[in-house]
């Protein structure tokens, strides 16, 4: 039985490329082999990534055959343009973008939430200050006060000979 990687082969050469190499950074668009190369390893599986990319970039290719060896390696022209029908792609894109929307306006009215608890606890710091103010005008005239009554303790006892 063929292997996976075996049958990637034969797809990079019936692509017409040079090797695995080309086949990954010129077909695939990848910054490197290594992702293909590891395929080597009966024991590594491809990823989905990998799967997709192929699927994407040969259309004509069966993923199928691909992964099991089964079937052929292009797929017959009814099954391709049974498979590249537009539909599904369309609804997920819009599911996609529905979610994104509702995301975002989400994310809207969180942001609009929290200024307003920003506008809120300003104010009420605001409130606070101005309550601090006269507090603070208080204490200085009871520290004027406590100063007065020691003064006037001390000139006291001056007078009365306390000790």
């Amino acid at each position: 039985m063929q292997t996976f990687f075996k049958r990637l082969l034969q797809i990079v050469e019936f692509q017409g490329f040079k090797n695995i190499n080309d086949f990954a950074l010129n077909g695939l668009n990848y910054d490197s082999s290594s992702k293909l190369n590891r395929l080597k390893d009966e024991k590594n599986k491809p990823s989905v990534e990998i799967l997709l990319d192929i699927a994407n970039c040969f259309p004509k290719i069966n993923i199928h055959w691909l992964l099991t060896g089964k079937g052929n390696m292009l797929l017959d022209k009814e099954e391709s343009t049974s498979l590249y029908i537009n539909e599904p792609a369309e609804e997920y894109a819009l599911d996609k973008n529905a979610q994104l929307v509702k995301n975002v306006a989400t994310l809207k009215e969180n942001i609009y939430l929290k200024d307003e608890l920003i506008r809120t606890l300003k104010e009420k710091i605001e409130l606070q200050e101005k309550q601090f103010f006269p507090l603070e005008d208080i204490i200085k005239n009871l520290e004027k006060r406590i100063n007065s009554i020691e003064q006037f303790t001390i000139l006291a006892k001056e007078k009365l000979d306390i000790k």
